[in-house]
Order: structure tokens, then C-alpha cells, then sequence
């Protein structure tokens, strides 16, 4: 299942879906492609090994169409906003608002995927020269933002850790703040 970009822009970004058998059931992994077409303007100061193409990659039990928008958007925003994404990064919905109906999850932090499949691509697609990497898009309450923004992310790694913090999203999350 693909869902084009119905809003013309540069780089076009399609999401894609791809099913997988789990112990859990039937798992999905949503994927951007196109956000790597152009490389993002990441900053001399970020280090030469900062990736700079990136697609953003989600984990679900039930793909729907705001996740892929979501997906969408976000892979869209660090050439709108003339910016990068990197890991550690986190975008607040826009406007401010709950994602997905929820009643606590405003934003969107990314990290490198811990799933081994998608960790190893990067040796595998290149474009320019440039490896392309995928960012998991982990969904964050107010206050786990606030941790990680407060704290670093570090910090959010240890509350994922010890909350032992699934891979797979959680439709009804609650916060480990």
C-alpha cells in the first residue's frame, strides 16, 4: 500500500506499508520514501558522520491514514523548514494539538530503528554517496518531552529502558513521566 503525496512538493514523499508476522501478530512498518532524494542542510557543527538522508520509519499493529499522514509530514518538514532531522530531534504536532486522537502525545522524537532489518539498510542504500538512514518516529507525551528537552536524550533512552518501551506503538499510550 503506498499513499502518494497529494501536495506537490520537493521531495515528493510517499509512505509506504509493509506487513509482518510477529509473536505479537500481524506488525507494520510504515516508511517515508523520497524525504533522502535531497540531502538535508545539517550543520558543519553536527559532525561529519550525521547522517543527511533520512527517512522517518513507524511501527503499528494497524496502519491507518493519519499515521501515514503523520509519517508525510514529518519527512517533509526539514526541507519546508529549511532544517534537518536527526536523532535525538523531536517535532511537536502543528498545530498543537494530541496526534491521533490521543489525549497525550504532542510530539514526534526520533532515534535511530532498533529493529535490525531497517539497521542494517544504510549499508545498502546509498544515494550520492551518502547512506540512507531510517529514523523511528517514537511518539512522546508533554511530559516525556519535557524530560528529554530538559534532560536530553539520553534521559528518554533511560525511561524507554526501564519501561522496557515497545517498538510497536501502543494506540492507547500512557505516559512513563
Amino acid at each position: 500500500m503506498s499513499a502518494n503525496d497529494v501536495f506537490p512538493g520537493v521531495p515528493r514523499s510517499d509512505v509506504y506499508t509493509f506487513a509482518r508476522s510477529s509473536p505479537q501478530g500481524e506488525v507494520f512498518a510504515l516508511a517515508t520514501s523520497g524525504m533522502s532524494d535531497l540531502a538535508m542542510r545539517v550543520p558543519p557543527a553536527a559532525g561529519k558522520d550525521t547522517p543527511r538522508r533520512v527517512e522517518p520509519i513507524f511501527y503499528c499493529t494497524e496502519p491507518t491514514q493519519e499515521y501515514l499522514e503523520t509519517l508525510r509530514w514529518a519527512a517533509r518538514f526539514p526541507h519546508d523548514q529549511k532544517t534537518w532531522l536527526g536523532c535525538g530531534h523531536t517535532i511537536p504536532n502543528n498545530p498543537p494539538a494530541p496526534f491521533w486522537g490521543s489525549e497525550i502525545l504532542g510530539t514526534l522524537l526520533f532515534m535511530p530503528t532498533i529493529v535490525n532489518r531497517e539497521r542494517a539498510l544504510p549499508e545498502q542504500l546509498m544515494l550520492d554517496g551518502d547512506p540512507d538512514h531510517f529514523l523511528w518516529g517514537v511518539p512522546l507525551s508533554a511530559p516525556e518531552c519535557h524530560l528529554k528537552l530538559k534532560r536530553g536524550f539520553n534521559a528518554i533512552l533511560d525511561l524507554f529502558e526501564n519501561n522496557r518501551h515497545p517498538h510497536i506503538f501502543d494506540p492507547v499510550p500512557k505516559s512513563y513521566v
